[in-house]
């Protein structure tokens, strides 16, 4: 198991490739060394966290084509969800990776949180 972009004060992690094939990613709107969320909203916070996830699956030596699954937390789902689903087809444009989608409620008043699945080849 690697772990990707560990936390050196908490034992958690942003990434993990477990087995050499499966990339796992936890990513939010929250850039690294900050404690908020990126200003501007949902969309905002979404292209942040995709900026995050390229770093992460660079480092595991892949890019968003390997992204099988994915799931959306949302603090106002019903609110959100339109300018997240912008962001998100700018981002995978024709690559249709299995997305589900909860509203629920976020800490550090975050809007967004993702987790992704990818294969690595």
């Amino acid at each position: 198991m690697r772990f990707i972009d560990s936390d050196t004060n908490f034992p958690i992690s942003s990434a993990v490739v477990h087995g050499g094939k499966v990339f796992e990613a936890v990513v939010t709107g929250i850039p690294d060394g900050d404690r908020r969320p990126v200003p501007g909203g949902a969309a905002a916070e979404m292209r942040e966290a995709f900026r995050q996830l390229d770093l992460l699956l660079k480092e595991a030596g892949v890019d968003r084509k390997a992204i099988c699954t994915a799931r959306l937390y949302l603090h106002d789902v019903l609110k959100d969800v339109a300018e997240v689903n912008a962001v998100w087809k700018e981002y995978f444009g024709s690559h249709p990776v299995v997305r589900r989608c909860y509203g629920v409620v976020l800490q550090s008043g975050m809007k967004v949180e993702a987790a992704f699945t990818a294969e690595i080849p």
